[in-house]
């Protein structure tokens, strides 16, 4: 399964996969621009407008300004900016996307112990901003065996209703000689 789940509001969805799955995350957001307004929140500068205004261009014929204008866009550089943005949205029906959620949260500089109750208070403004609406978050797991060491990853799964790994391509067999 490729396709991302229809989100229902009241549910907090989690899209875990390589490079938060940005490119899925955009048309996700073209597609949810042509129906009405959103909010999209970057945490790991991973938010491309030009593929965007491509991607949004390709689903409907309508005035590419006028979806593009849909789209509320904020960007977070450290893990206090993230939750400084997810507690100025307003809990309304617009639904709310958050790309490479975790991202601000890996940065060493700051204590473990911080960014663990900064992320708690995160997952709590998630959780209000997704009662009138749905809120879909990405993460950027680490490459197996690797395990997340510092908790943040399982902290994020446990708070949401919905965790969704897509399908990835298999890897190639390698090729016998003889």
């Amino acid at each position: 399964m490729n396709v991302l789940p229809e989100p229902r509001p009241g549910q907090l969805l989690l899209l875990a996969a390589p490079r938060a799955a940005s490119e899925k995350m955009l048309a996700f957001t073209a597609r949810l621009a042509q129906a009405g307004r959103l909010r999209v929140v970057d945490g790991g500068n991973r938010f491309n407008v030009y593929l965007l205004a491509r991607l949004a261009g390709r689903l409907k014929r309508e005035t590419l300004h006028e979806t593009l204008g849909r789209v509320w866009f904020a960007r977070a550089f450290t893990c206090f900016q993230m939750a400084a943005l997810l507690e100025q949205i307003p809990a309304t029906p617009d639904p709310t996307l958050v790309i490479d959620f975790l991202n601000t949260f890996y940065d060493e500089s700051v204590p473990l112990a911080e960014r663990r109750r900064v992320l708690e208070a995160c997952l709590r403004h998630l959780r209000r901003i997704s009662h009138p609406a749905a809120v879909v978050v990405s993460v950027r797991p680490p490459p197996p065996p690797h395990a997340d060491p510092t908790g943040l990853l399982d902290a994020v799964q446990a708070a949401a209703d919905l965790v969704w790994y897509p399908d990835l391509p298999s890897a190639a067999l390698p090729l016998k000689l003889f």
